[in-house]
């Protein structure tokens, strides 16, 4: 009996990226083979963590690590406790140090960033406030600037954008790298990271880490800057 599962990690480790026609047209060429079929091996492979999927239809076989946000014992207290006050809303919480791997010229940033439904980030910020906790409600770049020592810790609390890329680590919302790159282009409060420290991130992101293309593109598509990554993108493809 064929085995299918080898066939295609043998055609994976050929093709650093492929579709599903043009591998379908392959097995089918050796041996007749259903497109059902080669998608349901696709699957299986893909959830084995054999092959990932890096874009709409596009697979390949993995030979770069994953960006993986762990959250701390403090974030993941903190995060308990905004559910219990706020049980319907979201959370997603990292600390700015999770960019140091990305950066070329190292900038401390011991931050925690909260992020949540627009409508609850100013109840959230007075209650972290009242608290006795040093935290900034979507603070300038400005504010930033002149009155914030990024190493110092404290918290920015932030609107979380809908149907940003995110996954649950630890019972902890955190960002996937996609959103990260794309907010770090974007907000205010990473204004340090951004031109040509911003296009090292991206250069060191697609080198090291498995990043999913079209997930990328589609949240920087919410946040109006989807032409700008593409140029990034296709800037650093140029100069390889």
């Amino acid at each position: 009996m064929k085995n299918y599962s080898q066939s295609i990690m043998d055609y994976a480790a050929l093709h650093p990226n492929f579709g599903l026609q043009e591998l379908y047209a392959y097995l089918d060429g050796e041996a007749g083979i259903s497109r059902q079929t080669v998608s349901w091996y696709l699957t299986k492979l893909t959830e084995s963590g054999r092959l990932r999927r890096i874009g709409h239809g596009l697979y390949a076989k993995p030979t770069k690590q994953e960006f993986v946000i762990i959250p701390t014992d403090e974030e993941r207290t903190l995060h308990d406790e905004l559910k219990r006050l706020w049980p319907f809303a979201h959370f997603c919480i990292y600390n700015g140090s999770v960019i140091s791997p990305l950066q070329h010229h190292l900038a401390a940033n011991n931050i925690t960033y909260i992020e949540t439904e627009r409508e609850a980030t100013s109840a959230v910020f007075n209650h972290l406030r009242d608290d006795g906790r040093t935290a900034y409600l979507r603070p300038t770049r400005d504010l930033i600037y002149n009155y914030i020592d990024l190493s110092q810790p404290a918290i920015f609390v932030k609107p979380l954008i809908t149907e940003s890329p995110t996954l649950q680590n630890e019972g902890v919302m955190v960002p996937t790298l996609e959103k990260l790159l794309v907010d770090l282009q974007k907000d205010q409060d990473f204004f340090y990271l951004q031109e040509a420290e911003g296009l090292n991130i991206f250069s060191n992101a697609l080198s090291l880490y498995t990043i999913n293309e079209s997930r990328l593109l589609r949240y920087a598509s919410r946040r109006g800057i989807r032409k700008e990554i593409e140029t990034i993108i296709q800037s650093i493809n140029s100069n390889d």
